[in-house]
């Protein structure tokens, strides 16, 4: 009896595990494609290029769950001179070791109407949306075979 109760608690797992392979899918589908076009929207708005450099680095806990415990990630904050006058940024993608150090120059595009926004030179800016994208199909197919396994 108490095996037949836990054979309809798994079914009933699987039942919204379907569910919520298409609903991560379609959202991380949707995040890829706005990402797309942000990253676009930037690439036609930020036309000057400047030498920023990177001033300090803010550092944001991350607790793990792997075999490393806790960490790090490093966002690097810049500054750069727009008309004489100086902008300081962050920027967006932080990582572990760090990709700058303090006092590295970095060429960066920004956008003339609002200096704040940047983007890198150099960096390719489609990569992330082509990974949540590429996810987000993986996700709908498995819940595409999850609603059709029997």
């Amino acid at each position: 009896m108490e095996q037949d109760n836990h054979k309809v608690q798994s079914i009933e797992i699987g039942k919204y595990g379907k569910f919520v392979a298409l609903l991560v899918g379609v959202i991380m589908i949707g995040v890829g494609v706005f990402t797309y076009f942000h990253n676009n929207e930037l690439a036609k708005v930020c036309t000057e290029k400047v030498t920023a450099t990177v001033v300090s680095m803010r550092e944001e806990f991350e607790a793990s769950s792997d075999t490393e415990g806790t960490r790090y990630i490093y966002f690097p904050v810049i500054e750069y001179q727009v008309n004489g006058t100086s902008v300081k940024a962050e920027i967006a993608n932080g990582s572990n070791p760090p990709v700058y150090s303090v006092n590295d120059n970095v060429e960066i595009f920004y956008n003339p109407n609002k200096p704040s926004e940047f983007i890198i030179a150099g960096e390719n800016q489609s990569i992330l949306w082509i990974i949540l994208c590429g996810m987000g199909v993986v996700f709908i197919g498995v819940g595409i075979f999850l609603f059709i396994k029997k």
